[in-house]
């Protein structure tokens, strides 16, 4: 099997609340901007100019009308290299001491940002290694199965992990219950639009877990 992708160790980031830094003001730099400020970051945008995208996000925002400095790099919990120029995306590279996205070069990042599909609660990320094409075409097709109903039936799954865990303080039978109870005759109810039906088995699990742990012995 060919692996050649440096990039091995699936991770999802929590950046509400941190600082980023996005060198560079045009639409790659804006699409960045954009998905940053959904997920909470305190994000400075440092560019000569700045594209109508990011000028719209100015509010939500610090832009700063500069060309590239070190300086910019300070305290930076995540760096996005999104100039046009390889050879400045190349000195963030190499100066970031954190988190760095080289948009012209990826392999000078230390992370990548996959593609992904997003419903609700449910996040998937999707990397093939270098073939754009073929992820957008597993993303599509993936689409298809996150479904508001997918994701409004795993909001009520986390509900009821909460009162599973009031239950019991024992994690052990915490797992035990759940990889009892989710099951792929349970999904496929869901997918198939028997969403309702598919809670009432959960809560009945739920009750009947509730049971057997007053139940047995202390």
């Amino acid at each position: 099997m060919l692996i050649d992708n440096n990039f091995q160790y699936p991770a999802m980031l929590k950046v509400a609340g941190k600082h980023c830094v996005i060198i560079g003001g045009g639409a790659v730099a804006a699409r960045k901007l954009q998905t940053l400020l959904d997920a909470g970051a305190r994000v400075t945008v440092v560019a000569p100019e700045f594209c109508a995208e990011v000028q719209s996000l100015a509010a939500r925002c610090t832009l700063v009308t500069d060309s590239y400095k070190p300086q910019y790099l300070e305290g930076a919990f995540v760096v996005i290299a999104a100039t046009s120029s390889f050879a400045v995306n190349r000195e963030i590279s190499a100066a970031a001491p954190c988190l760095v996205n080289n948009i012209t070069e990826p392999e000078l990042s230390n992370f990548t940002v996959p593609s992904s599909i997003s419903e609700g609660s449910i996040t998937i990320a999707l990397a093939t290694g270098g073939m754009p094409a073929f992820t957008r075409l597993l993303k599509t097709q993936l689409a298809q199965f996150i479904t508001p109903e997918l994701a409004d039936f795993n909001d009520f799954l986390r509900e009821q992990r909460d009162v599973v865990k009031a239950i019991t303080p024992d994690s052990k039978a915490h797992t035990a219950f759940w990889r009892s109870v989710l099951n792929k005759a349970l999904l496929n109810q869901v997918m198939a639009g028997e969403t309702a039906k598919a809670k009432e088995k959960v809560l009945d699990a739920v009750n009947s877990f509730r049971s057997q742990s007053h139940d047995s012995p202390r």
